[in-house]
């Protein structure tokens, strides 16, 4: 099966052959590329000694110059120099910084069409220029849709690593890296992060290659809520939803500040039949850290739940919040917005419903923690309120482990009395549910008559 250009979005018009993947920028500007004929031809060895001199001059920050150089003279580059000119190519993509995209994209075809060796410290390195490409433009993208701009450059990295080859990827690139004593993402991790979120934005579910990759990693780094939440990503486009949510629910009991899974998983809970878990997931989602400059769309999916309910104060509440951070961003109003707004009745005074989602906070905690294991344990301590310190307890186990709570967190009576036997479950040493054993209800009646 033919493998399209990752290098334009509509690349039926590109031979198919790498070394002639360039984009339509490339070839207005004139600029030379590998394949063309020049009028400064040179013999093949003194080409590859200009290309074996310019490498420092390359490595040392003058990739740019020494690579147009090259083109200048010659019409292909001799086979024993490809490996060089491979290094030269990579040294130029470093130099370029986040602009000049059509530049990188012919730089990038090039390498490509380059008999390397693979797998090689420089092909991992190109494709980490590449993973940097396409977030650049994202970003450039991101920035046109919400200016109202239809046109951006475009990159795919599907396509890209379809052409580089995933059987290319090195031990090494699936090494961590400490960072002050931080553990920084492997190269196999910072692929996969792209190739799914191409595959999400496209609503394609990718090659079977690259859902096996994803469960390669979600197997090596078991710790990494984002390999589970790209996981459910798959699971997602391939309809398995149940899946989806139960990946995602293990996500964010690794990680329960990460606001985008709070947000993915809300929206995957069915609106007509489970508003109020939807609409608490999102509450969560918006109280989770971020900036509130990318919280515009959680607010207009509480809207859209609130409309759904017949509940209009308090979606047109949620519909003044989205409109003024659109504003103040010189958005585009997105379609949804447009749908919510007409579909308010004229006249309806906008209502906060801050009130709501304070009592909805222990549903999302029930529901994603539901999963870890019940400890049963017995209240062995109360503590008094103290200023702004409500009441605590502490709670033991059959082994002496203490855990800590506060018991109006989870609707508990705070006077209950010592030795009250509850069931928790306890998430990086920290209560995240409590109720009552049912089998203690009796004991609470009975030491209340004794007290």
């Amino acid at each position: 099966m033919e493998t399209k250009s990752p290098f334009s979005a509509s690349s039926e018009n590109l031979s198919s052959s790498p070394s002639l993947l360039i984009t339509e920028s490339a070839q207005a500007s004139s600029q030379p590329v590998s394949g063309t004929a020049y009028s400064q031809p040179v013999s093949e060895q003194a080409l590859a000694q200009l290309i074996s001199d310019g490498f420092d001059r390359a490595k040392a920050g003058d990739g740019r110059n020494v690579y147009e150089s090259v083109h200048a003279c010659a019409s292909r580059i001799p086979s024993r120099s490809h490996y060089t000119f491979g290094w030269i190519i990579y040294y130029t993509l470093h130099q370029s910084g986040s602009g000049d995209i059509p530049f990188r994209k012919r730089l990038l075809a090039e390498y490509l069409a380059l008999s390397t060796p693979r797998p090689h410290k420089l092909h991992s390195m190109i494709l980490q220029v590449a993973i940097q490409l396409y977030k650049d433009v994202k970003n450039v993208q991101f920035n046109a849709h919400g200016n109202g701009e239809n046109h951006a450059p475009s990159f795919s990295i599907l396509r890209f690593a379809a052409l580089w080859g995933l059987d290319h990827l090195r031990e090494g690139d699936w090494r961590r890296k400490d960072f002050n004593g931080k553990a920084l993402s492997a190269t196999a991790e910072k692929l996969i992060t792209v190739l799914v979120d191409e595959a999400d934005s496209s609503h394609t579910l990718p090659d079977e290659s690259i859902v096996e990759l994803v469960d390669k990693a979600v197997k090596k780094f078991p710790d990494s809520a984002s390999l589970l939440s790209q996981r459910a990503t798959l699971y997602i486009l391939a309809g398995d939803i149940d899946k989806a949510k139960t990946l995602l629910r293990q996500a964010l009991v690794l990680a329960p500040g990460k606001i985008f899974i709070w947000s993915r998983l809300a929206s995957l809970i069915d609106i007509n039949t489970q508003p109020r878990l939807r609409l608490a997931l999102f509450v969560r989602a918006l109280n989770s850290p971020g900036q509130e400059l990318f919280k515009g769309r959680i607010h207009l999916q509480m809207a859209e739940v609130w409309a759904s309910q017949g509940r209009f104060p308090q979606g047109a509440w949620e519909l003044d919040k989205v409109k003024r951070l659109y504003e103040s961003q010189h958005w585009h109003m997105p379609a949804l917005y447009t749908k919510l707004l007409a579909a308010i009745p004229e006249g309806t005074m906008p209502e906060n419903p801050a009130a709501t989602y304070k009592k909805l906070a222990g549903i999302t905690d029930t529901y994603v923690y539901e999963m870890l294991p019940e400890i049963s344990v017995k209240k062995t301590y109360h503590k008094e309120a103290k200023a702004e310190n409500p009441i605590s307890w502490r709670v033991t186990d059959a082994n002496g482990e203490n855990y800590w709570l506060q018991p109006h967190k989870f609707g508990l009576q705070s006077d209950l009395p010592k030795g009250i036997a509850l069931l928790i479950r306890v998430n990086g040493n920290k209560v995240v549910t409590a109720r009552i054993q049912s089998t203690s209800a009796a004991n609470v009646n009975l030491a209340g008559l004794q007290g």
